[in-house]
């Protein structure tokens, strides 16, 4: 052979190796290793039970649909073609005709398969036990579809040799069903990674591991030989601990124990049925532990359900509370620029346009006191102007004075609002009786006031169409307190909406620590009243 096809081969080889490394990493060499001694000993388990009778509990079930049910779907075939061979092993393998075993290895495969692409098309990949209603859904299919068509197709098996069907039919689904109730579930949980969840109960664990376990050795083993079959309620109490405190991996785990145990305890003639027949008691055992463990496990899940919804009102309360947080921070921001726009324009008002108008007005006095130059109708006319200039002038400065008030910044919070009451009843027509004292403020509480009482005369005059208003500060301790009164006609504030206005003065309020309260009706005006704790806006400062 040439040298190049050589390189080819090899060259393919290599490329063939490196896809296989990739597509089985060691994670799954791992998986098949643990999967293969799992399966072992789940189907030695099956070897203390007589031939006469199917076992209680089929464990290799449990193994295998748990191991499909967490693997891709790609690598399925692989642990279906390592579990064919481990059910013909010698020592393992039961008294049956070699047919048989390989019919009920088909039924098994058959039924994890289906079971696994169920419980993945229902509850999704990967899945888990963390609600009633994915819990319900699993139940439909792991414990009462797959096994009924499961039975009938172990009981046809078994009848061929020379079983009766209904008992073979009955054995059948009480031990898949029993297993896919109680033990499936655990091994899901242990091998998702739940068991995280039990290292925030770390030491409850620990004391009710200890706990149980006293008391399976005491149902299990250290019952006498007439003893009662009573003792099988002995570790209930430990399952409710468990389903209550340590949610749904603590109760399957403590079920799944209860379970092997008393089933092992039968097939060696040991424990409570010790006195009886393995056979003709172990359906019971099977329904006592079935009845009670899909309550346990439903309680459990309402439980861990519960706590999961609490975490996420707390989280959502949490970034609400972040949000809020933000929001406050942002208004605050926006309030603070546009005070600051507001003195900027009235800064331009001021300073710029003011000062034109004023030449203006010294250019139409000049032009009116040349009267030998300009005619009587047109020096009627430049006084007219040089009348409405001066009304310009004014409207300019009231403009700048509400946009930023000059009397409040230099001569303090009572000035400015004696100013802002008269400017307000001139322009308006409505009676204002202020009645305050002088205070010493800091500038952002002055200014918050200040803006409040802005508002609530404009709200007062524009919706409540009042005509007299009363305006009271006065301070008691450390305590400041504003007080609005009109005679307007009023509204429901439960049923009205807050406007852009009372929401500013809610916002401005409690940024210098202050609160703000209205009551209203229709007809009988409205009050308005703010409380500012000065020793909580030095804080806010």
């Amino acid at each position: 052979m040439s040298a190049l096809p050589d390189g080819h081969v090899l060259k393919g080889v290599r490329l063939q190796a490196a896809q296989v490394r990739r597509y089985y990493s060691l994670v799954d060499v791992r998986n098949i290793v643990l999967f293969t001694l799992a399966y072992l000993a789940a189907y030695g388990y099956g070897s203390f039970f007589a031939s006469k009778m199917s076992a209680p509990l089929w464990l290799p079930d449990a193994v295998l649909i748990c191991a499909l049910l967490l693997v891709a779907k790609e690598k399925w075939w692989l642990y279906l073609l390592i579990a064919a061979p481990l059910r013909f092993m010698p020592g393992l393998r039961p008294q049956f005709p070699a047919w048989f075993i390989g019919i009920t290895f088909l039924n098994d495969a058959l039924k994890a398969v289906i079971a696994a692409h169920l419980l993945r098309y229902v509850l999704g990949s990967p899945m888990r036990f963390n609600t009633v209603r994915k819990y319900a859904a699993y139940l439909g299919i792991a414990v009462l579809l797959t096994p009924t068509l499961s039975a009938i197709f172990g009981a046809a098996a078994r009848r061929a040799l020379g079983y009766a069907f209904w008992p073979a039919f009955g054995q059948w689904y009480l031990g898949n069903a029993l297993t896919n109730l109680v033990v499936t579930p655990t091994l899901l949980l242990w091998f998702s990674g739940e068991y995280r969840n039990l290292r925030a109960h770390m030491r409850e664990t620990i004391l009710w591991s200890a706990g149980f376990a006293l008391c399976l050795i005491y149902t299990v083993i250290w019952t006498s030989l007439n003893g009662s079959p009573t003792a099988l309620y002995v570790p209930f109490p430990f399952l409710i601990w468990a389903a209550i405190r340590l949610g749904a991996i603590g109760t399957s785990s403590g079920l799944t124990l209860t379970t092997v145990f008393l089933i092992l305890g039968i097939a060696r003639s040991n424990g409570p049925f010790a006195a009886y027949a393995a056979g003709e008691y172990v359906h019971f055992v099977q329904l006592f532990i079935g009845i009670t463990a899909v309550p346990i496990m439903f309680v459990a899940l309402l439980f861990e359900e519960q706590q999961n919804v609490e975490k996420r009102l707390r989280e959502n309360q949490e970034e609400l509370n972040k949000n809020y947080e933000r929001i406050h921070d942002l208004a605050g921001r926006l309030i603070r620029a546009q005070e600051e726009e507001r003195k900027r324009i009235a800064r331009e008002l001021h300073d710029d346009i003011s000062q034109q108008i004023a030449l203006l007005a010294i250019g139409l006095d000049k032009l009116a006191g040349a009267g030998h130059d300009v005619a009587t109708a047109e020096c009627s006319q430049i006084l007219e102007l040089r009348h409405r200039t001066e009304e310009v002038a004014g409207s300019v400065r009231e403009v700048a004075h509400q946009l930023h008030s000059a009397t409040l910044q230099h001569l303090g919070l009572t000035r400015g609002l004696e100013g802002l009451c008269a400017t307000f009843s001139q322009q308006h027509h409505v009676e204002i009786d202020l009645a305050t004292e002088p205070l010493h403020l800091s500038d952002s509480v002055s200014l918050c006031l200040f803006r409040v009482v802005q508002e609530a005369l404009n709200n007062a005059v524009k919706h409540g169409r009042a005509k007299r208003i009363e305006v009271k500060l006065v301070q008691v301790a450390k305590l400041l307190h504003l007080k609005i009164m009109d005679t307007g006609i009023g509204f429901n504030p439960s049923k009205a909406p807050e406007g852009l206005g009372l929401v500013s003065m809610r916002e401005r309020l409690r940024m210098v620590g202050g609160t703000l309260k209205i009551t209203s009706s229709p007809g009988r005006g409205a009050v308005i009243e703010a409380v500012v704790d000065l020793a909580g806006a030095a804080s806010e400062r």
